[in-house]
């Protein structure tokens, strides 16, 4: 596929998550079709763990408070573990 359809906006969204309880983690199965996410952390940092468990201590990336990163889907990764920084953290993630 072109590398730019992974960096088009415009790209349909497949899947869109919110969670605003995210102190024990999220979990989520992605969709078959995604080929990046949009990871937006509200309040406070999160961390992201592909195909594991994410924690303060075994993380795969982190987004920094009130902010949005994206990301291509590591090929063969089924899964995405989010877990807060610290309390009140919320969580957008839209799989396109």
């Amino acid at each position: 596929m072109n590398q730019e359809y992974f960096k088009n906006p415009n790209a349909p969204t497949l899947v869109a998550t919110y969670d605003a309880t995210i102190s024990s983690s999220t979990a989520i199965t992605l969709n078959a079709g995604s080929t990046y996410i949009e990871v937006t952390a509200i309040d406070k940092g999160v961390f992201l763990k592909w195909d594991g468990t994410a924690s303060a201590s075994s993380f795969d990336e982190f987004i920094a408070l009130n902010s949005t990163r994206t990301y291509v889907i590591p090929g063969g990764t089924t899964t995405v573990n989010f877990i807060e920084e610290s309390a009140t953290a919320k969580l957008v993630v839209i799989e396109k």
